[in-house]
């Protein structure tokens, strides 16, 4: 195989995988948490489905790459749950107060961390702040939809009050910088080719 056809394939490949990464890392999700089942309680030291663990005293649930944690600071370790008073089935619902301890909060956050976007999501709440990235952007209380996007995030979070319900969350995740500059040195690489070839 000579250099130039060896560097257009190295060029096509690097264009595949950056291209195969934008994609991937771009797509939309909703967060529907159809495997939650109605008035099931999930943790307090009992066993967990796949998607959920502990973190500590934290309680974690997993879906299509986002992550969800019911941070329980003053809980006993294995002790922090959700589920139980379920209003609606296939929601994520957690407790505050006795159940989970005091100061719980929830974090939605991308599995390894980066930055998303967050369309919106549906919710039924007893009083709950709602922050992204430290900065408070609403008060939620009752039922309703949180339709306000934000763009770029790391972080949202939301205080407990005493019943708390998220469902259809709509986010989708924003490529790390590194995805761009494959992407880049792919038709970089396609065009000084082309170029070359040209002459």
């Amino acid at each position: 195989m000579n250099r130039m056809k060896l560097n257009k394939l190295v060029g096509a490949l690097v264009l595949g995988a950056g291209l195969s990464a934008l994609a991937g890392s771009a797509g939309a999700a909703m967060l529907t948490f159809n495997g939650i089942a109605e008035l099931v309680m999930y943790g307090n030291s009992g066993e967990l489905p796949a998607n959920m663990g502990y973190s500590g005293n934290n309680l974690t649930y997993e879906e299509a790459g986002f992550l969800l944690t019911l941070n329980a600071p003053n809980a006993a370790a294995g002790m922090a749950h959700i589920g139980d008073g379920t209003f609606e089935p296939q929601t994520y619902n957690w407790h505050d107060g006795i159940e989970n301890g005091s100061d719980t909060y929830i974090t939605l956050t991308r599995v390894g961390g980066g930055r998303f976007n967050l369309a919106g999501f549906d919710y039924y709440l007893d009083g709950s702040t709602l922050s992204a990235d430290g900065k408070q952007i609403g008060m939620l209380q009752g039922e309703g939809s949180w339709n306000m996007a934000q763009n770029g995030i790391s972080e949202l979070r939301l205080s407990s009050g005493a019943y708390n319900q998220l469902d259809n969350i709509d986010v989708s995740a924003v490529p790390e910088p590194a995805t761009y500059a494959m992407l880049g040195a792919g038709l970089g690489l396609l065009a000084c080719m082309k170029r070359r070839k040209k002459a």
